[in-house]
């Protein structure tokens, strides 16, 4: 059947849980946009509404995208490149967010709620490496580090401090590492860094809130910045 013209195409996709559909969702609209493969073209400016369903949640979460370039790798073969917008309905997201909150309080291991967000992160030094904000609570956040082998600073006891700007304001949290993983080349593993926050102000606990909720998430690409040790103590309030 072919669609009314304008109208966007639907896409459904499957997860197996709430925490991998989120991570995705953050993954793909927090660096602006995804590609996928095609087999058949599509002019630039085709409308997509994806449909994102878990198992155990009933709602799906729909993120609309918007066709920016079409690349033909082979004959027959086509990449698209779609920019995601943050979801207008918060209803299926809202129910993602609460399953995965109710999966956090039946297990006695986390005090808080762990949100698998994913958001790209940077230092100010132009050779530290790229790192990934990969799940965040009000407790800590864990970070995915690109590298070979952890720099040194990075260890356990560093002060970090992490800052991104919202559509609340600014949003200041500092902590310190609390443990480390080495990457894993044989399994594929990153470097890992986990960090404890410290005590926050009510105006940073509230924007924190508003970014475990994604209710205060600014336009993609979404970019965190990082400091460790001495940089992290200067900047801290």
């Amino acid at each position: 059947m072919s669609l009314p013209p304008g109208a966007p195409i639907r896409l459904k996709v499957g997860y197996k849980t709430p925490e991998t559909l989120l991570g995705e969702l953050t993954k793909s609209v927090g660096r602006g946009g995804v590609r996928i493969e095609a087999k058949k073209t599509v002019p630039v400016g085709t409308k997509f509404v994806f449909e994102l369903k878990s198992v155990g949640v009933k709602e799906s979460v729909e993120v609309s995208g918007t066709v920016q370039t079409v690349t033909e790798t082979a004959p027959g073969r086509y990449v698209l490149h779609i920019r995601y917008e943050p979801p207008r309905n918060r209803q299926g997201l809202d129910a993602v967010l609460k399953r995965i909150f109710e999966a956090t309080e039946k297990d006695v291991r986390r005090r808080t709620p762990r949100v698998p967000l994913h958001v790209r992160a940077t230092e100010n030094s132009p050779n530290s490496p790229i790192y990934r904000l990969r799940d965040l609570s009000r407790g800590g956040m864990g970070l995915d580090v690109e590298c070979e082998i952890l720099p040194t600073y990075l260890q356990v006891g560093t002060p970090t401090l992490v800052q991104m700007r919202l559509t609340t304001g600014q949003l200041a949290a500092h902590g310190e590492i609390i443990w480390v993983v080495q990457p894993d080349a044989s399994k594929a593993m990153p470097a890992r860094v986990g960090v404890h926050f410290g005590k926050l102000s009510p105006a940073a606990a509230t924007m924190l809130d508003d970014l475990l909720t994604l209710k205060a998430l600014p336009q993609p690409p979404w970019i965190a910045r990082l400091a460790f040790g001495n940089d992290a103590l200067s900047q801290m309030k």
